[in-house]
């Protein structure tokens, strides 16, 4: 599935970057798809919406390169919104903001994907209370 190959890019690139991946997810909600990654940064600090979209950038790029979802699909890259407990998603100090990463780019007909910084604080509850679940 498409989580896989993201989870094999990314771990290959985020620990050179100073970060840390919780996990992926490729979800469908009210009719539109959501790829999912929930981040952290190894050395501890707070994570900031520029550490997000560092990470958002990059990984568009590459998706928009290898071009294997054929959906469209919004991309959200996540913080954990803490420092010190990996896993335990969202349990921490929350930031409250959502920062539009750009538009994708389309090719072989697809339509361009959206991608988003997503931090704890605009993470509906829903969405948070499912990737708990899911990590239990």
């Amino acid at each position: 599935m498409y989580t896989e190959k993201v989870q094999v890019y990314l771990l290959s690139i985020l620990p050179a970057m100073g970060y840390g991946l919780d996990s992926v997810s490729f979800t469908n909600e009210n009719n539109t798809n959501y790829l999912r990654a929930f981040i952290f940064r190894e050395d501890g600090q707070d994570m900031g919406v520029n550490d997000c979209a560092t990470v958002s950038r990059r990984l568009s790029k590459w998706l928009d390169k290898e071009d294997f979802i054929p959906d469209e699909y919004i991309l959200e890259v996540c913080s954990l919104g803490f420092k010190d407990h990996p896993g335990d998603v969202f349990e921490g100090e929350s930031y409250g903001g959502v920062e539009p990463g750009g538009q994708g780019s389309a090719s072989q007909g697809q339509e361009a994907e959206q991608s988003e910084i997503i931090l704890p604080g605009a993470v509906p509850e829903e969405v948070r209370a499912e990737h708990k679940e899911k990590k239990e």
